[in-house]
């Protein structure tokens, strides 16, 4: 089925928007909802209904809606004010204002099909069959010279299609349809290059050492996977591999039970696209660290410099903010370096003296702005900046920047974990505690694992339910980079529940990573919470575990 109007050319046989006969390349959720508004045109559509449809019924926020139907208008040249195809109606939703013909395609055509408005066909449904063959019959036309040199300059993967070893070949739609959700959402990544499906489509059925691949596409990675779908059950696998030498660098399998098709597409895709980015951050910072001082590039600088900051030490954020400093010094431009730059002063706010932190926090936000000023798009950029506008109580604002860093990636564990600190802090703890488990989910081997497990427990102890607090505490300790920060939160939360062999115990711990540790200090430290009620239950929880005042 074809619907067509003013100059476009909607197509749901090869799910593409068209103008003047010339692709135009949207978002998946933005094409789902092109088609809904078109499909009932001759209706109002409600917020409620499009978030049923297009979100299934997820929680969005407004802004994520707004952003979408700004994403479509743009699409099809149209804006806010003068609303020429897509109208705002006011407290009522929105409606599809212009004339559409509905049209066949020739395999309709030719099989009679009878043409109508299905409204049992939902949006972003995926036909049965999904062609997807490409004969390229020269691999070396696949990526023109100016693509390669940009993915050779860049961080670069290949996302080659994901193999349907299912006895069913009409499976392959499900297979197609992930790997194009895994390719959009690494191509979110600003800092990585990420070639195109209609290049890597030619590979699709081969046999390929990677080696092959990378000099074909010139990518410095590869990503490949496959689908074994069967009636109750499917197991989607995938490995990464440096195309240099073949080398696995990281492999992982999912076994799911088979319910909701196109939640589950779409959740592997943000699995997988989340495992993804850290694991190649290691990698280049790895590869950095081995390179002469002398040869070190911004990009070079700023891998270092992560390399040192995950250490979450003071020694690690004085090489880290030496690195970022020499990035921005190479490349003044380069956003993520002003960014990284504001996330050691973060960082440091929580360490040094807090004399030092007003200044900390002001050149935090600073250089946050700065950061995002230079790449509005960047999704690290943003999660910086809501996180610095939530340490200096401004969580309104830190709600929006990290809404919008969301939205840039939903992949990105960190931002995840970010929105659910800024609304613990907001009184909002059952949606801050689902947001934090959304990004342990996302990135279970994440450097910042301690920090989910910890904030974790301070959404427990804030609803005072200590005992869940003490064992998501725990959890925190466990891990090796843990400071001594977590060992606070589970002695507070043992102090409480009154074990008093066991909140010793923790707080003899706690006294040996911190030995000048207090509850004045304590109190200090929480000088992003809002909640007087949960300071003054924490440090009665350390008082009652053998902490003394001063």
């Amino acid at each position: 089925m074809k619907y067509q109007f003013a100059e476009f050319e909607v197509d749901l046989s090869q799910q593409e928007l068209r103008r003047r006969g010339e692709s135009i390349h949207i978002e998946p959720q933005v094409f789902d909802l092109i088609v809904h508004l078109v499909r009932n045109h001759d209706r109002i559509v409600s917020k409620d209904e499009l978030v049923d449809t297009i979100w299934r019924g997820r929680v969005i926020s407004e802004a994520a809606l707004s952003s979408r139907i700004n994403a479509a208008r743009r699409a099809l040249g149209d804006n806010g004010n003068d609303q020429l195809l897509i109208r705002t109606v006011h407290k009522r939703g929105f409606r599809f204002v212009g004339s559409v013909q509905i049209g066949e395609t020739p395999e309709q055509v030719g099989k009679g099909t009878q043409l109508n408005q299905d409204k049992s066909v939902g949006p972003g449904s995926v036909p049965i069959t999904v062609s997807v063959a490409a004969e390229v019959p020269n691999l070396d036309n696949v990526v023109s010279e100016t693509v390669r040199a940009e993915a050779v300059a860049k961080l670069s993967i290949a996302v080659m299609p994901f193999d349907n070893i299912s006895d069913d070949p009409e499976n392959d739609y499900f297979s197609y349809g992930l790997t194009e959700d895994v390719i959009r959402l690494l191509a979110r990544n600003r800092w990585l290059s990420v070639i195109s499906r209609h290049s890597t489509i030619a590979f699709r059925g081969r046999t390929t050492d990677a080696r092959e691949i990378s000099q074909q596409l010139g990518v410095k990675y590869v990503l490949r996977g496959s689908v074994r779908k069967n009636r109750d059950a499917v197991r989607i696998t995938a490995e990464l591999v440096r195309a240099a030498d073949g080398q696995q660098l990281w492999s992982d399998k999912y076994d799911l039970q088979l319910e909701y098709i196109f939640d589950i597409q779409d959740e592997m895709a943000r699995q997988i696209a989340a495992t993804i980015e850290p694991e190649l951050s290691k990698v280049e910072q790895q590869l950095a660290a081995r390179k002469a001082p002398e040869s070190l590039s911004a990009w070079d600088c700023y891998q270092r410099g992560l390399w040192h900051f995950w250490r979450f030490t003071t020694p690690g954020f004085d090489s880290a903010e030496s690195y970022f400093k020499r990035a921005i010094a190479e490349d003044p431009h380069f956003a993520r370096g002003h960014g990284a730059l504001s996330y050691v002063n973060l960082q440091r706010a929580f360490l040094d003296d807090p004399n030092d932190r007003p200044a900390r926090l002001e050149t935090a936000l600073r250089q946050a702005r700065e950061a995002v000023a230079l790449d509005d798009l960047d999704c690290f950029c943003q999660c910086v900046l809501g996180r610095a506008l939530c340490l200096t109580h401004q969580n309104d604002e830190a709600l929006a920047a990290l809404d919008v860093a969301l939205e840039l990636n939903p992949s990105f564990a960190q931002a995840y974990f970010a929105q659910g600190f800024n609304l613990l802090w907001y009184g909002r703890e059952t949606e801050a505690e689902t947001l934090i488990d959304r990004a342990t989910v996302l990135s279970p081997r994440d450097n910042h694992l301690w920090s989910f497990h910890h904030v974790r427990a301070w959404t427990h102890f804030s609803l005072s339910e200590y005992d869940i607090a003490a064992e998501f505490a725990r959890r925190a300790t466990r891990q090796s980079n843990a400071t001594y920060q977590a060992f606070a939160a589970l002695t507070a939360s043992l102090g409480i529940l009154g074990d008093k062999t066991e909140a010793k115990a923790a707080a003899a711990e706690l006294l040996r990573r911190k030995p000048n540790y207090n509850t004045e200090i304590a109190r200090n430290e929480l000088f992003f919470c809002n909640d007087t009620d949960f300071i003054d239950r924490f440090l009665e929880g350390l008082r009652l575990a053998g902490i003394s005042k001063s």
